[in-house]
C-alpha cells in the first residue's frame, strides 16, 4: 500500500501541470536554481508540487493519470504520520514549541530542525545524487531558523536543492525571499476544479463562499462535512447579529480542538470564514450603492439581513481585523479572546454612523 508521501509524489493535481512543466525544463535544461520559494493560498497543492518535483530530481517517474480528489485528500491528511520515505528527502513542517527568544509557545520550523536538515544536505546522498529539503509553511520558520537557513541558501552543497513552501511569502525575511527564485501558484478556476470534482461549476460557485478559493478545501466542503461546518457558524453568526448568543461562548464551540494543532486548524478555518463573509457583505454593499456595475454577488455571499443595519466602516474594520488576527496566528496571542472582541464589536457597532 502506497504511503501518503508516496501518493503526493507519483501523481499531480491537474492545475499544477503547467507550474510542473515549468520546473521540468529547467530541470532538463540543467537551469533548475537551488532554491525555489513556491508560493500558493493553503489548499492549492503545494506540496504536491515539491515532492513531484523531489521524485523526478531523484530520477523517478510520475504517473500519467492526475491524483483524484479522494486520495489527494486522505494522503494530505495523514502526511505526517510515521511512514517510510526517499533518505534524500528531508521534509520540515511546524510544530508547537517554545522559541528561543519568546516564552510562550507557538507553531514553528526551529532551529534545530533546520540545522538537522542543512547539516544532512552537506553529506553524500544515500542513492541518486540529488538531495531535497522541502519546508512547509515556510512564513512560520524562526528568526533563528531562518538565518540558520541562509548559509545554505548562500552557499548550497553540490546537488542539493531547497523548496520553500509559503501561503504568505511576504512574512518571510527579505534576506530568505531573494536569495530564492520565485513561482506562485494561482487557484484554478471553477470548471477546472468542477471537472476534477465530477460536479458543475455551480456547486463549485456556491461551495467557494462557503470554504474559499482553494481546491482542495472545496473538495474537503463537498466531499466530507465541511459544508456543514460552515453551516453552523452562519447560524451562529446570525444568532450574534440578533443578540441571541453571547460572542464568547460562540467563539468557545467554534474553536475547540484535542490538541493544539487541531485548536489551531479550527480557528484558522473560523477566522477564513469570518473574514470571506466579511468581504461578501461589503462586496454586496458596494454593488447596493451603486458603486460598481460589475459586482455580482449571489445571496449566498451576503451576511444576514439582520447585519445590513452595520455602517461599512464596521464591515472594513472587522474584515482588517479578522486578516490581523489570521497572520498572528501561532504568535502566542489570545485568539480566542480577540475573536471574541471582535464578534462583540460588530454588535455594539451595529446601527452605529
Amino acid at each position: 500500500m502506497s504511503s501518503p508521501v508516496d501518493i503526493l509524489s507519483r501523481r499531480l493535481l491537474p492545475w499544477l501541470e503547467p507550474p510542473f512543466r515549468k520546473l521540468e525544463a529547467a530541470r532538463l535544461a540543467g537551469r533548475l536554481g537551488h532554491a525555489w520559494l513556491i508560493a500558493g493560498p493553503a489548499g492549492v497543492g503545494k506540496l504536491n508540487l515539491a515532492l513531484a518535483l523531489a521524485r523526478r530530481l531523484f530520477g523517478g517517474e510520475l504517473e500519467r493519470d492526475a491524483l483524484d480528489p479522494g486520495a489527494a485528500l486522505a494522503a494530505m491528511a495523514a502526511r505526517y504520520e510515521p511512514q517510510d520515505r526517499h533518505p534524500d528527502l528531508h521534509w520540515l513542517y511546524p510544530s508547537e514549541r517554545k522559541q528561543e527568544d519568546e516564552e510562550k509557545e507557538k507553531a514553528s520550523v526551529s532551529i534545530d530542525q533546520v540545522r538537522t536538515a542543512t547539516d544532512a544536505l552537506t553529506l553524500t546522498a544515500h542513492r541518486s545524487g540529488a538531495k531535497v529539503l522541502v519546508i512547509e509553511s515556510a512564513e512560520l520558520l524562526s528568526r533563528g531558523a531562518a538565518n540558520a537557513l541562509l548559509k545554505t541558501l548562500e552557499e548550497p552543497t553540490p546537488n542539493s536543492y531547497l523548496l520553500l513552501l509559503s501561503q504568505q511569502p511576504g512574512s518571510l525575511p527579505p534576506t530568505v525571499r531573494s536569495r530564492c527564485q520565485r513561482l506562485v501558484l494561482p487557484t484554478p478556476d471553477d470548471d477546472a476544479v468542477a471537472a476534477w470534482l465530477a460536479v458543475s461549476p455551480t456547486v463549485v460557485r456556491e461551495a467557494r463562499y462557503a470554504v474559499g478559493d482553494a481546491p482542495l478545501q472545496i473538495a474537503a466542503g463537498i466531499r466530507g462535512e465541511l459544508l456543514t461546518k460552515f453551516s453552523k457558524l452562519e447560524s451562529d453568526l446570525t444568532a450574534i447579529s440578533e443578540d441571541r448568543l453571547d460572542p464568547l461562548s460562540i467563539v468557545q464551540s467554534w474553536i475547540k480542538g484535542e490538541t493544539k494543532a487541531e485548536t489551531r486548524a479550527e480557528t484558522e478555518l473560523a477566522l477564513s470564514w469570518l473574514q470571506r463573509r466579511l468581504h461578501g457583505a461589503l462586496r454586496a454593499r458596494l454593488a447596493e450603492s451603486g458603486g460598481s456595475t460589475s459586482v455580482t454577488v449571489p445571496p449566498a455571499a451576503t451576511l444576514h439581513n439582520a447585519w445590513r443595519a452595520l455602517p461599512a466602516r464596521a464591515l472594513f474594520d472587522e474584515y482588517d481585523r479578522a486578516e490581523k488576527l489570521l497572520n498572528l496566528l501561532g504568535s502566542g496571542l489570545n485568539i480566542e479572546l480577540a475573536l471574541a472582541a471582535m464578534l462583540n464589536a460588530l454588535v455594539v457597532n451595529r446601527g452605529r454612523s
